[in-house]
């Protein structure tokens, strides 16, 4: 390929040397003329001498790049189409958990297709509804010993009784008696590790919202911390005694 013309076109020592390198290929690719070679050395192929095998000689130029190289390039085509090994297909699997486990992280066992074991996945703390776990080299085999593929582990999320998640915050409904929402006072609301108090303002309105910053959920990255947001509703009751229900068209008869 050095010295091929197509490559040295106003080079005449370059075509010599294809020349040489060409007859010497067809020498050593020959068990004939090796066996000349052997027993004559150059001059079994010179035209000069005394005729051993001139046929095929060093001076010869028949023949082209493909003949010499032919044997090469059909070796090369057959390497680069040989099927080579594949990863294999991804596994995608979901599973369900808490609204506290999704908040704090978890471990959570599942169960692969065609494979009677249990896998532990570990559940990163902040993980949201619909994003997915890659557990690498869990999923098919590859092909022609390829390796395995993934496990993609998506999350669903089961309703909170209490709390209602979007994003990185939390929503909460809080029944406030209309006494206390109508004079104020402290209202005792729910959180995923207690109780705490928070103040009521006097003529607060059913809808009305508090929040409390950085109670949220904290991000699987970075440092972003969700808030925790209440609503207010006042219920209505639906049974009253005779004493309530007196107090009550007093208090109508008053406005």
């Amino acid at each position: 390929m050095k010295y091929h013309p197509d490559r040295n076109p106003s080079n005449p020592v370059g075509a010599n040397n294809f020349r040489e390198v060409k007859a010497a290929y067809e020498i050593v690719g020959d068990e004939e003329k090796r066996q000349q070679y052997d027993d004559f050395g150059h001059s079994a192929f010179d035209e000069n001498g005394q005729g051993h095998a001139r046929h095929g000689g060093f001076g010869q130029q028949h023949g082209g790049f493909d003949d010499i190289f032919g044997g090469m390039f059909n070796q090369r085509q057959q390497q680069r189409y040989q099927p080579q090994p594949e990863k294999g297909s991804d596994i995608i699997a979901s599973i369900e958990i808490s609204l506290e486990k999704a908040v704090e992280g978890c471990v959570q066992q599942i169960k692969l297709p065609n494979n009677p074991q249990l896998l532990d996945v570990s559940i990163p703390a902040g993980i949201d509804e619909g994003q997915r776990i890659r557990v690498n080299g869990k999923g098919n085999p590859g092909s022609l010993g390829g390796p395995h593929g993934d496990l993609l582990v998506e999350i669903r999320l089961l309703e909170h009784e209490t709390f209602t998640r979007k994003g990185l915050d939390l929503y909460c409904m809080i029944d406030t008696p209309f006494t206390t929402a109508a004079l104020g006072g402290n209202l005792k609301v729910p959180t995923f590790t207690g109780y705490l108090n928070i103040k009521i303002p006097e003529g607060t309105q059913a809808g009305r919202k508090f929040r409390i910053k950085g109670k949220g959920i904290a991000s699987m990255k970075g440092n972003a911390v969700g808030d925790l947001i209440y609503e207010v509703v006042i219920p209505t009751p639906t049974e009253l005694t005779e004493q309530q229900r007196a107090l009550l068209e007093q208090l109508v008869a008053l406005n």
